[in-house]
């Protein structure tokens, strides 16, 4: 029997490796302190400090009782993991609830990756509308750079007519002060925003210098959002209902994947 972190039998296509990274163990990463928020008690207090002396820059957002008795769930950034009350003893995995055939760590990570949507800038995002009823808004985080965010952009006009409105979150997996990151500046900056996109999209290594505009400034919110939603590569989609999928999938089958996960 086996038991994988997703409960979705959809083969994606991945543009970049698929690695396992757990961020709650790379003490490499320069992250800071986030006290924790909710439902703080003496108790999960306690258990915080002890794993911040454990693993210097540990972030944590959320510390909380979880299904099973004993065990404590940590949220960091998209990633979850269960821990004993002592700090000692931590679980990577997903958890289930087996006869309600429900995966409570997806329950967790998708209301994490809900909220990030919430903390984006609309002004920063690139719409486009269903153009039949809408019955889901998606929110992509997509890179010029990524042949498979090229082949997903040819699939939106498919995806507005199924009813799927579109919002692009512009990413540069490369990194601030790249060609992509520069490209991204001029596309936000633009006065037709789309126009821009699909011809960086057509030519990835076309030259850009960059643009500087109160929109581009929202490219540091969505470089924030991706640690929360569990980007590792692009394309990456979250539903507004939290739900996330990493690749490239036909309009049809992508839809048929938001609403399995919704």
């Amino acid at each position: 029997m086996s038991i994988t972190p997703s409960v979705k039998n959809v083969q994606l296509i991945i543009d970049e490796p698929k690695m396992k990274i757990w961020k709650l163990l790379n003490l490499a990463l320069p992250l800071m302190f986030v006290p924790l928020m909710g439902h703080a008690s003496p108790e999960t207090d306690l258990l915080a400090q002890k794993l911040m002396k454990s693993m210097p820059g540990l972030t944590i957002d959320s510390l909380s009782p979880s299904a099973i008795p004993g065990l404590f769930e940590v949220v960091s950034g998209g990633d979850v993991a269960y821990v004993t009350p002592d700090g000692v003893h931590m679980i990577q995995g997903t958890l289930f609830n087996v006869p309600a055939r429900k995966n409570l760590s997806e329950k967790t990570l998708s209301v994490q990756r809900a909220k990030a949507l919430r903390s984006l800038d609309p002004a920063g995002l690139i719409v486009y509308k269903a153009t039949k009823p809408e019955k889901h808004v998606i929110t992509v985080f997509t890179d010029p750079s990524c042949p498979y965010c090229h082949r997903l952009h040819e699939e939106i006009p498919k995806l507005n007519e199924l009813g799927v409105t579109v919002q692009y979150a512009l990413y540069a997996r490369s990194g601030e002060g790249t060609l992509t990151s520069r490209q991204l500046t001029e596309v936000l900056c633009a006065p037709d925003k789309k126009e821009a996109l699909t011809r960086f999209f057509a030519n990835p290594s076309l030259n850009a210098s960059g643009a500087g505009c109160a929109q581009a400034g929202a490219l540091e919110g969505i470089a924030r959002a991706a640690a929360h939603v569990g980007l590792k590569g692009t394309p990456h989609i979250v539903s507004n209902s939290g739900y996330a999928a990493s690749g490239y999938m036909p309009a049809p089958e992508l839809l048929k994947s938001i609403e399995q996960g919704s």
